[in-house]
């Protein structure tokens, strides 16, 4: 072959190479969006499939120390309801120099003490108008009972302000002390307004920081407290020591009430760092409680917690805590005490930040009332379906899915600081047709832009539209500790989360046979649904129940099974039974039971605790034809002399693991 002819091949070759590469590049810019995307984090949600444990609202809860103002407070009390909490927490701060006004609230002298309830009625009022309980701290000494000559300033080393050393102390005269516990109980009783939580005091063991007595004189005021408060209402809730996170008395105070047989609802701590660090104080917690078969119906309540590691100095203007980031850690750290249910409830702190501090600090909203990007992380969380749905996930981000027959959503975040691309897919969704919502908290969207105090807003909506069995979001990018929460609904306007009257509850109580276990047990008390769940054990004990009063004649009762329902022991059980009150007595006790899908655990041997009521097993037995959808006949089964008071339980035992019962009651 000659040279030019090699030459001529060789530019026929780069004009091919030339037109191809330039033929490619136009293709590849142009269709660029239907090549393989290879970096990709993909979320699929299957809405047919539920998993544990479920998205309760009652675990979740607010707490304020005595800084904010009653101004601040009626005005940030009026979007509380945004967030479905149980309880707000409070010190009643009656002995110190600041706080809500509160610390007015008792003057005179020990023979005359002068009340002043006026701050603390338009608290419980406010709370009342958005369904949430007061969770009342009784502490620091009110003035009538505080030893002056002790009042030498703040002790070295303690944190704060605002206290003196004899608003610290223990009250000089117990029985004056039982005396104003049990005429603040009385009051709100007469009220028709009870006290969400009745708690002693605040970190007495707290390295002299809220309390400069002893260890003694602490349970001496514990044991006086709940002796007045239970004469006066022998149902309050009852609740103690607030320990300090150090945890100086986890140990020694169970081991007090115990040997005194002292009521207990719920042991109290506090914790501040990350759900992760919480885990140890659990533990701690759980085997001093585990030593007692006292503790068996006690709460564990973590009623303060704030999920940063180091929380001082307390307000920075460097602070992530109140911006998109903190959100997203803030639905992960949901997502750990949602993961242990022998942790009864938590308590954030706070809900509100003080006026005239820095812009970013602890709490949900600003000093001056606008909502933070943790408030808006929450109250995505309150938003959220209860019942949990399964989600599989490819890469690195985190969610959490739910669904009831009307609604679905999911909230997906980013504990990275990376941006991910992603996409989502949603299948076996509850209905074929309706709409669906994109929210956003990150630093890329206006409207919640560096934690900027705005209301959630909606970014993306699709309205009317087929979401048949798939429905998919495609091609977005999530920013760095972003979250992004999409809401679906079938247009009805219905949701299980709606309160609903049914009667009056007085107080909702847990059993812990067994701490070291993946069951659980909850009541709504606003929308009136039990939800019990075996998780990953055959075997467990779970059981929920609630004193109420003004209860129907009947009751209609739906129950969702979900799982297999095995029998597995005589004392296997799904079933609702109501110990009847006659005035302080429990004069008898009727269980309803029956065969779900077939299925009936029940056994005429059965021989398990019962740790409310009559204490024994039931007088009465009905078994209904079917558990799916019964009534629950109050008049027709109560003794003589009933009045509409009784305790309901909700058992679900040895039932088989992956078993998980809903049980809705309504009036008829």
């Amino acid at each position: 072959m000659n040279a030019s002819r090699v030459n001529r091949i060789r530019c026929i070759v780069v004009m091919i190479i030339v037109c191809l590469t330039v033929s490619l590049g136009g293709a590849q810019q142009d269709n660029r969006a239907r090549l393989t995307r290879l970096v990709l984090n993909e979320v699929y949600v299957d809405y047919g499939v539920g998993i544990d444990p479920p998205l309760v609202k009652t675990k979740f809860n607010l707490y304020d120390a005595v800084i904010p103002s009653m101004e601040q407070f009626v005005n940030a009390v009026q979007i509380m309801g945004e967030l479905n909490v149980e309880t707000y927490r409070i010190e009643l701060a009656w002995g110190r120099r600041s706080g809500y006004g509160l610390q007015n609230m008792i003057t005179g002298s020990p023979e005359a003490m002068v009340y002043d309830f006026s701050a603390l009625d338009r608290i419980v009022t406010d709370l009342k108008k958005q369904n949430v309980l007061l969770h009342g701290a009784y502490g620091y000494c009110p003035y009538p009972l505080q030893d002056v000559s002790a009042d030498g300033g703040a002790p070295a080393g303690r944190r704060g302000g605002g206290r003196s050393r004899a608003g610290s102390a223990a009250p000089n005269d117990m029985a004056r002390w039982k005396e104003i516990c049990a005429t603040v109980a009385n009051h709100y009783l007469d009220m028709g307004i009870r006290m969400g939580v009745n708690e002693v005091w605040n970190e007495p063991d707290g390295l002299m920081s809220f309390f400069s007595g002893t260890e003694q004189e602490y349970q001496q005021m514990y044991k006086a407290a709940v002796e007045g408060i239970r004469a006066v209402d022998p149902d309050a809730f009852v609740a103690g020591p607030a320990s300090a996170p150090e945890l100086v008395w986890h140990r020694s105070f169970p081991e007090y009430v115990a040997r005194e047989k002292l009521p207990i609802d719920a042991f109290t701590f506090h914790h501040y760092g990350s759900g992760e660090l919480g885990r140890n104080m659990i533990d701690k917690v759980k085997a001093s409680l585990d030593r007692f078969d006292h503790f068996k119906t006690t709460d564990m309540v973590m009623d303060e917690w704030h999920s940063a590691d180091l929380i001082e100095p307390w307000c920075r203007d460097d602070d992530v805590r109140s911006t998109y980031e903190g959100a997203s850690q803030l639905l992960s750290d949901f997502d750990v005490w949602l993961s242990r249910p022998e942790l009864t409830a938590v308590s954030w702190a706070w809900y509100l930040d003080p006026a005239r501090r820095g812009p970013t600090c602890m709490g949900l909203i600003t000093g001056d009332g606008h909502r933070k990007a943790v408030f808006n992380a929450w109250k995505i969380y309150g938003r959220m379906p209860v019942d949990r749905k399964e989600v599989r996930m490819i890469g690195p981000l985190r969610a959490m899915a739910s669904a009831d027959e009307h609604n679905a959503a999911v909230a997906i975040w980013n504990p990275d600081p990376y941006q991910r691309r992603i996409d989502v897919h949603l299948s076996n969704l509850p209905f074929a047709k309706g709409n669906a919502r994109v929210y956003w908290i990150d630093k890329l969207h206006a409207s919640h832009g560096d934690g900027a105090p705005e209301n959630l807003a909606v970014e993306e909506s699709f309205e009317n539209v087929d979401l048949g069995t798939h429905w998919t979001w495609l091609d977005h990018i999530i920013p760095a500790h972003g979250t992004i929460y999409i809401e679906l609904d079938d247009g009805s306007g219905l949701s299980e989360l709606a309160p609903v009257e049914v009667a009056n509850v007085i107080k909702v109580n847990h059993y812990y046979p067994d701490r070291d276990t993946s069951a659980y047990a909850d009541f709504d008390r606003k929308a009136w649904i039990a939800r019990l769940g075996m998780a990953n054990d055959r075997t467990a004990n779970k059981q929920v129940t609630v004193l109420a009063d003004g209860l129907p004649d009947t009751l209609k009762t739906r129950v969702v099974v979900e799982g297999t329902l095995k029998q597995l022991n005589i004392n296997s059980l799904l079933g609702v039974r109501v110990d009847y009150r006659v005035g302080q007595d429990h004069p008898k006790a009727v269980l309803w039971h029956g065969p779900y899908k077939g299925v009936d655990l029940y056994s005429s041997q059965r021989n398990a605790d019962m740790p409310w009521g009559t204490k024994r097993q039931a007088d009465e037995v009905v078994a209904v034809e079917d558990l799916a959808a019964f009534e629950i006949g109050l008049k027709q089964h109560a003794p003589e002399n009933w009045q509409g008071k009784a305790q309901i339980t909700f058992i679900l035992q040895n039932a088989g693991a992956g078993a998980r019962a809903k049980i809705i009651l309504r009036r008829p």
